[in-house]
């Protein structure tokens, strides 16, 4: 492998222009380096940079070499890839993919259940922002996806793990604080706290679409953060926030979740993989997943 080696050298100095940097990037030294490379050169017949004492450039001969160099070094890498995925699906590894907002409850009881149940699998979690999590799945980054408001799930099977009930967090002192619940009628008045819609569009939509259904046009306060488990913006006053069931025993000391009428918003904990994948341990996985979902009723 040591042509590989050589070609993955070259592309860090065209990268970089500059062996010092490249050596450090590489984690070699720069003697190393600069023999490495010049023996590509020697084998190649050609140039591929011009150095001096100021500045390292690549040759007219030299820059289509460096770029098939690195189509060749990204294809190997996608192999070396593919190979440790196919390797995890007969070991008993499965790469489970979610993101932060299902960490406060779903995830780690999945996980705990899971590993609990199934010893032989070992399960190594990734985090993925929700919009992404349908595509890791189908670029096969991921084994298994574990997402809310799932979009975009062609070519992909979907389970519904879990339903979970909305409710809105508001301030102790909030004058809908000490309501049984609230209908979204009863926001008028308040800010709503969301995230950018790009975050997730499918929840976005809609919870502006239920607004708009019970005539209420909310003013809307972004979130400062991409992912606050304090709910900080709740805490400093500037609005109430949407939220499942699964955060109510997260919240910090003065906040409280109250649940909304009539099932609105209810939303669904969805895993999502791709049947065209052979993996054993995925299956055993989603199996289960599916009995621990079961018996939570």
């Amino acid at each position: 492998m040591s042509e590989l080696r050589r070609l993955r050298y070259a592309v860090a100095v065209a990268d970089e222009l500059n062996f010092t940097r490249a050596a450090e990037k590489l984690g070699v030294s720069q003697q190393v380096l600069s023999e490495q490379v010049r023996r590509l050169e020697d084998e190649l017949g050609l140039r591929i940079f011009d150095r001096t004492t100021r500045h390292v450039r690549l040759t007219s001969h030299g820059r289509p070499i460096v770029d098939e160099a690195r189509a060749v070094v990204a294809a190997a890498d996608a192999l070396r890839d593919r190979a440790r995925r196919l390797g995890a699906a007969q070991t008993g590894v499965v790469l489970l993919g979610y993101w932060r907002t299902v960490a406060f409850d779903t995830a780690p009881r999945l996980v705990s259940a899971v590993t609990e149940s199934r010893p032989e699998l070992r399960v190594e979690v990734r985090e993925v922002p929700t919009r992404q999590l349908a595509q890791a799945v189908r670029d096969g980054d991921v084994d298994v996806a574990l997402s809310r408001w799932a979009a975009d799930t062609d070519q992909l099977f979907t389970h519904t793990l879990r339903r979970l009930r909305s409710g809105v967090i508001v301030r102790a002192d909030d004058a809908l604080a000490g309501r049984a619940e609230v209908a979204l009628g009863d926001l008028a008045g308040h800010s709503l706290v969301m995230r950018r819609r790009d975050d997730s569009p499918a929840r976005h939509d809609a919870i502006m679409a239920a607004c708009a259904a019970a005539g209420v046009v909310p003013e809307i306060v972004t979130v400062r953060l991409p992912f606050d488990p304090l709910f900080t913006d709740v805490v400093e006053g500037r609005g109430v926030q949407i939220a499942s069931e699964s955060v109510r025993g997260a919240l910090p000391g003065g906040l409280t979740w109250i649940p909304l009428t009539s099932g609105v918003l209810e939303e669904q904990v969805d895993l999502l993989w791709d049947p065209a994948r052979s993996h054993p341990a995925r299956d055993a996985f989603l199996d289960e997943a599916r009995r621990w979902a079961g018996a939570q009723g």
